[in-house]
This record gives structure tokens, sequence and C-alpha cells, in this order.
């Protein structure tokens, strides 16, 4: 994926408040929703929630990672890069809330004779440093027109 892909890459937070006494300060994720059939000129479109005791996820790193399954390689210098970092926009800090990630079908499509599959695992930094564990997607599909 060129860096210009990822600048059009959605990347949307809603944060709500709640009781810090539940939270850790290491920010915890999940995955809500993600589609697994992704249709030419479709997007992928991932739901994770958040929750985090010190609320500074605002502002600071969402990193996506990409792991291609299909049996057949690629000729060699035809693949996107496998991992995207970008910022998480800055909104007030709430203990939890929810983001999305959005890739356009053209950032993800590759092979030109078969599906691509991948699993995706998505892990964040908040301003302080603290880092999540890595949560892991079942199979995506990127359908072959």
């Amino acid at each position: 994926m060129k860096i210009r892909s990822f600048l059009t890459t959605t990347l949307l937070v809603t944060a709500v408040s709640c009781n810090k006494d539940k939270f850790q300060t290491r920010p915890q994720i999940s995955i809500e929703s993600i589609n697994s059939v992704i249709p030419s000129g479709g997007s992928l479109d991932a739901k994770l929630k958040f929750t985090q005791k010190n609320g500074s996820l605002g502002g600071g790193t969402f990193i996506a990672i990409r792991n291609r399954l299909n049996q057949q390689p690629l000729p060699p210098g035809t693949s996107n890069p496998d991992t995207l970092g970008g910022v998480i926009p800055s909104f007030p800090d709430k203990n939890q809330g929810e983001f999305e990630f959005t890739l356009d079908y053209n950032s993800l499509h590759e092979s030109n004779t078969e599906n691509d599959t991948f699993l995706f695992k998505f892990g964040v930094v908040d301003r302080n440093g603290n880092k999540s564990d890595t949560i892991s997607s079942g199979k995506v599909v990127v359908l072959f027109q």
C-alpha cells in the first residue's frame, strides 16, 4: 500500500465516558465487527472497541498488519506493504469508545488470478507509550472480480 492509500484510509473515533475502576492503564481493544468478504469496489470495514483507565488513546498510534494466506505467491515486487500505521485522531480523554478502520479494495486486491485471503492484526499505542495486546481478525477474502 502506498502512503497515499493510507492517507485515504478512514479512522474514526467515537468516545464515551465510563467508570475508570473497571479498566487497565494498558489499552484493551476488541473487534466489534469486520466484513469477511470484500467485493470489487468495496472496502474492508472494521469496527474496534477500546477501553483504558487513563483515557489517553486519542492522538496515539494505530497499527494494522495483514498476513496474506494465498498459497500462490505474488511475483516479486508486486505486493503492497503489510504494515500500516497512523495517528489516532485526537478526542477528549475517555475510558471507552470505538473506532473504525477502512481500507479500500484497490489497497487490498493483489492477485489477478484468484481471490486474495488475509488475516488482519490490530494494535494501539496510547500517548504515554502503553501498548495494547495484538488482536486478530478471522479470514478476510478480497474477491477477484
